[in-house]
């Protein structure tokens, strides 16, 4: 396989220099008049210079290895005298600033009646610009075989006027918002929220204000310990009881998916005697895409009982998230294969979220010496996708949208969100004459020549992929959901006590409910296997659950749910111990604090998932939870001292 390699090698001959500078600047200007009326205006921008020199070496991994360097070096030319070595050098500029302005006016009213109205403008611009070179190194500082890095190994000029001003690559997002919050309360009881937002966006086309997004909000409370009825009701110290509903935007995509860029990847072209410079379509572009769009509602309690001792809140909500944007799998012959290419985005259709946050938290002391705080946590969550492209029944029967490997995560109404689309399995065909019964039942119904596997041949060692749709063939229509990455439950536990100067403090976490899949596998049938593969298929009745080790059966090179496991578990995420020392200097050491303290970061992990990390997840809608062999958490042990003087 070109891309299965030992990893370390890679890093061992990898020359990378990083140099970056940085600088921040910030400037406020506030202003009150008429007592109750403030204008504040707030300029924020960032700056940041990013130099990196690589050294690529002569590199040599093996017969049709992608990493091998040049490209075409095998074992004929590894004695070959020219020099092959590269210097590439590539620089990047990031500039973003905020200009935030607001005017605020608060009124308050026969003592009963407090109003506060907000009117305000936000400005943003984030924009990097990429540019490089790359050269030969100087033939009179390298040697054929060298692989560090000299300090004669650079390019002159290093960049050209063209390359600082323009780039090579470049992006550039904007957003121009006009808003404004009304805040009302009477007596502290009743309280209440609005807020409108006017967006617009560079990330979307203009047309038919596309790029324009109108975003309301609002939220009422009742502040139930102000009532007279519990007044003298001790033990509860606050309840609160809370409504909001709102609609919140999202323009967090790449810059100019609205378009087609020519920085796609092309070959060079003849053009009039002489060798020119190609240009090819990049990600394809979209013009229709707009705004995703959430819609929230949000029924809440806030409690406090027992002298603030004891604290709860609970909120049920649901979301709807319209317009979903994300990147779709599409036919190859829109051209999204080309190098350099993608598929669109689109808007996708509409995802619901329903579920339950809670939390309680205890802290008390026992006597003066001894406090404790413990903190638990859990929220549940139901995903459905509700409609797709605003359809909410098929089309002939069939609709979803796919992506990686045909399809192997999908949004599909009435299904979770990402859900894997797969072969369901039964088991393993233990003998020649189990098959072979299996083709002759499905000649007899699907006439002659006809085999009961119609996706690859099968044999005796192979997975038993179940026919789902009853017809007696195995056929791509027998694909079917075949599991959920989004977790049921998730789950926080937090502990912390002093006891004198020593104190602790630990917290875990856990999901449960959610798979992935060990797509590392899936895509390199040599990738390193876990200690299961020891149990595999070896003959007739030695396992019905791992099947053989044949890179070219079906078991490797058709998605089934033998790739999808349980993925829940829990992990120890950080544990401290410190020892406060200040009271032992006395008054003459003049140091206001010193603590020692060990602590150490995700601990352990228990889990059943036989992948490198069972929390691995990029966020992606579709996707997210493909296991590709995300490298492991490591656990971290840290010694330090907190010295304030």
């Amino acid at each position: 396989n070109r891309d299965v390699m030992n990893p370390v090698a890679q890093v061992h001959n990898a020359s990378n220099i990083h140099r970056t500078s940085k600088w921040t600047g910030l400037a406020a200007l506030e202003y009150s008049f008429w007592k109750n009326v403030k204008v504040k205006s707030q300029f924020n921008i960032n700056h940041a210079s990013v130099l990196e020199d690589e050294f690529r070496p002569e590199l040599f991994y093996g017969g049709g290895k992608a990493q091998n360097y040049p490209s075409t070096m095998n074992e004929a030319n590894l004695t070959d005298a020219k020099i092959e070595n590269e210097v590439r050098d590539y620089g990047a500029n990031y500039d973003d600033w905020t200009w935030d302005n607001t005017i605020t006016y608060t009124e308050s009213f026969n003592d009963d009646h407090n109003l506060t109205v907000l009117l305000g403008t936000s400005m943003f611009k984030n924009r990097g610009l990429f540019y490089g070179n790359v050269g030969s190194t100087d033939a009179g500082t390298n040697k054929v075989g060298q692989s560090v890095w000299d300090e004669g190994m650079k390019i002159d000029p290093r960049f050209d006027a063209n390359e600082l001003e323009n780039g090579d690559d470049w992006y550039d997002t904007r957003l121009s918002s006009i808003f404004t919050r009304i805040q009302y309360n009477y007596k502290g009881k009743y309280l209440f929220s609005g807020v409108l937002r006017r967006d617009v966006s560079s990330q979307f086309s203009n047309v038919d204000n596309r790029n324009v997004g109108y975003f309301p909000s609002g939220s009422i409370g009742w502040n139930v310990t102000e009532e007279n009825f519990l007044q003298n009701v001790n033990w509860i110290n606050n309840l609160k009881l809370r409504v909001s509903y709102g609609i919140i935007g999202n323009d967090r995509i790449e810059s100019f998916r609205y378009l087609t860029r020519l920085n796609g990847s092309s070959s060079n072209a003849s053009g009039s005697g002489s060798i020119v410079l190609g240009k090819a379509a990049g990600k394809l572009g979209n013009p229709f895409l707009k705004w995703e769009e959430q819609e929230s509602t949000n029924l809440g309690l806030d409690l406090q009982l027992f002298e603030n001792k004891l604290n709860i809140t609970a909120d049920v909500f649901q979301k709807h998230t319209k317009d979903l944007l994300l990147e779709p799998q599409a036919a190859g012959s829109l051209g999204s294969l080309a190098p350099g290419s993608s598929p669109p985005l689109v808007n996708a259709g509409t995802v619901r979220n329903k579920g339950i946050e809670f939390a309680i938290g205890y802290n008390d002391s026992v006597g003066d010496d001894f406090n404790f705080n413990i903190n638990y946590n859990f929220s549940t969550i139901d995903n459905e996708v509700i409609s797709l492209n605003d359809r909410e029944t098929p089309i002939d029967g069939e609709f979803g949208i796919g992506i990686s490997q045909t399809g192997i995560t999908r949004m599909e109404p009435g299904l979770p969100l990402g859900h894997y689309y797969g072969y369901k399995t039964d088991g393993i065909y233990q003998t020649q004459a189990e098959i072979d019964a299996l083709n002759k039942a499905a000649e007899a119904l699907h006439g002659t020549g006809e085999t009961y596997s119609t996706i690859g041949d099968i044999a005796p060692g192979d997975l038993r992929f179940v026919d789902t749709n009853g017809d007696g063939q195995i056929s791509s229509e027998d694909r079917t959901n075949i599991g959920d990455p989004i977790a049921d439950l998730e789950m926080g536990l937090s502990l912390s006590f002093n006891y004198k100067n020593l104190d602790f403090s630990a917290n875990a976490f856990a999901s449960i409910g959610h798979e992935m899949v060990r797509n590392y596998e899936v895509i390199h049938p040599f990738a390193n296997k876990g200690t299961y593969m020891l149990r595999r298929w070896q003959g007739s009745g030695t396992s019905n659950s791992i099947p053989r080790a044949e890179e070219s059966s079906i078991n490797y090179n058709k998605f089934s749910d033998f790739h999808v496991e349980d993925a829940s578990f829990v992990r120890l995420q950080n544990v401290q111990i410190g020892y406060n020392l200040t009271s032992l200097l006395g008054d003459a050491a003049d140091v206001d604090n010193l603590r020692i303290y060990v602590s150490g970061n995700n601990l352990f992990t228990i889990t059943d998932y036989k992948g490198y990390d069972p929390s691995a997840n990029t966020g992606a809608p579709l996707g997210g939870a493909l296991d590709k062999g995300f490298y492991p958490i490591a656990s971290t042990y840290l010694i330090g001292i907190n010295l304030n003087f």
